[in-house]
């Protein structure tokens, strides 16, 4: 666009800017090029600074204000201070002085040209970073100060189940859905990164998803620039390693069953020789002395233990798996029902919380009935009247997740691996290693955590894998 009382100038200006192949609007009058600035789109306008009726100064706002992405160049054929200020202050981006000839008009036309090639190159670098940013798959955020976040990408909806607004605008959102566990730990060592001189960190730690489901991450800063030792904000991202973490914990507990496996057979094996020995001369002498009570003694121990070698032996044999495509929705269900007598008899109220549109697992269904049933009456015997069981299924990545979680009366188990293991003394312990042993022979993994006054039992199994091309 074109504006300049002077008919003489926008002459010049319009031949200059066809010859450049452009198409020129040419206006004589403030009110003029007003009107053609709502009706038409250009991206550089020509002002004269001395117009009738309004300054070129004043237009230029006006113009931008339609605008702002327009570029102005002001024609004058004298300055002052302070409308070089004003100019400025407007965002002009060049000048043109009377009387000026056609290679001054092609220098301007030219820096316009490579300001705005290069204002593209800043736009599509930016339209790149933000499209990655977005699309990668991690968590990605910006922390204040005061803990709220000033920015979040969009695989917090996915990894959390919170939109990016919903997080920006909930204070201390981030803390709040750390596992409380972690929490103290978290916030130090982010309040620690914050600090004066405060260094990046790396950790791993346990988040809260939004509908419930825990979910483990490392947490890590990136390292930032700081001005006058000073940090206004953190730069973060959060990896998923939920299924990593299952994985580890599968391979750990295998190799530590196989070793169990291989020393308990020999065990077993080397016992039962002298125990039957034992065994026969304990009847002997008791047929010979029958008032004697250590004969008696000695027979019942050493029975005890002939019944503690056939648990471990019968443990350490394979089970025949006959799999088929089941619901872990329909199995808990039928579950639930099958109990239902022994929630009302010890008066429990238990929580259904069945996630929808769960694929099918490939499993034996009675195995997997009899890990429910077993997980749940643990759950029940753990319990005083009156308790909440929450019962909750979900998906990750690669993994389809059963959790059973109840609050329990006795004190957090000093080591809750051995929980699983199948020679603990007392009849009730015995579905624990069962159930776990059951998991692992379908491929997959049975947890426990403790959570505050809760004890959690996860049950993990392996997604169907899908062999099409």
């Amino acid at each position: 666009m074109v504006v300049d009382d002077d008919i003489s100038i926008c002459e010049l200006l319009e031949e200059a800017i066809m010859a450049k192949g452009y198409k020129p609007l040419i206006c004589n009058h403030p009110e003029e090029a007003l009107a053609t600035s709502e009706r038409e789109t250009f991206g550089l306008a020509f002002v004269d600074i001395n117009l009738p009726a309004m300054s070129g100064l004043d237009l230029a706002t006006k113009l931008k204000g339609h605008d702002p992405q327009r570029e102005i160049v002001f024609i004058t054929g004298f300055g002052t201070f302070d409308s070089a200020v004003r100019a400025i202050k407007i965002g002009a981006y060049d000048y043109l002085r009377k009387p000026f000839s056609i290679n001054d008009f092609n220098l301007c036309l030219k820096r316009f040209q490579e300001r705005e090639a290069l204002k593209e190159k800043v736009r599509l670098a930016e339209q790149r970073y933000f499209h990655l940013v977005q699309n990668i798959p991690l968590l990605i955020y910006v922390l204040r100060r005061d803990l709220r976040l000033d920015f979040i990408n969009d695989a917090c909806s996915e990894m959390l189940g919170f939109t990016p607004d919903e997080a920006i605008h909930i204070p201390n959102w981030l803390i709040d859905r750390v596992c409380s566990n972690d929490r103290e730990r978290i916030k130090t060592l982010i309040q620690s990164a914050l600090d004066p001189g405060g260094t990046s960190f790396s950790t791993e730690c346990r988040l809260i998803r939004k509908n419930g489901n825990m979910i483990h991450t490392i947490l890590k800063s990136i390292p930032h620039f700081q001005v006058d030792n000073k940090v206004d904000h953190l730069e973060c991202i959060m990896v998923d390693i939920t299924d990593r973490v299952f994985l580890e914990k599968a391979v750990v507990q295998r190799e530590k069953l196989k070793t169990l496996g291989s020393i308990s057979a020999e065990v077993a094996h080397e016992i039962r020789n002298p125990l039957v020995s034992i065994g026969g001369f304990a009847r002997r002498l008791q047929k010979k002395n029958p008032q004697l009570t250590e004969g008696a003694i000695i027979l019942n121990e050493a029975q005890r233990l002939e019944k503690m070698l056939d648990r471990i032996m019968d443990y350490l044999k394979p089970v025949e798996i006959s799999t088929e495509e089941c619901s872990i929705n329909e199995v808990m269900n039928y579950c639930v029902k099958l109990l239902s007598p022994a929630f009302r008899m010890n008066e429990i109220i238990y929580h259904l919380d069945l996630s929808q549109g769960l694929p099918t697992v490939y499993a034996d269904r009675d195995m997997l009935t009899q890990v429910f049933i077993n997980l749940i009456r643990n759950a029940i015997n753990g319990m005083e009247k009156g308790g909440n069981l929450f019962i909750k299924t979900s998906e990750s990545d690669q993994n389809l997740h059963v959790d059973i979680r109840n609050q329990i009366l006795q004190k957090k188990a000093e080591d809750p691996e051995k929980l699983f293991l199948p020679f603990d003394e007392g009849g009730e312990s015995i579905g624990l290693p069962l159930s776990y042993k059951l998991v692992r022979n379908m491929g997959g993994l049975l947890s426990y955590e403790h959570e505050g006054d809760y004890s959690l039992f996860t049950v993990s199994l392996p997604k169907p894998v899908d062999t099409k091309e």
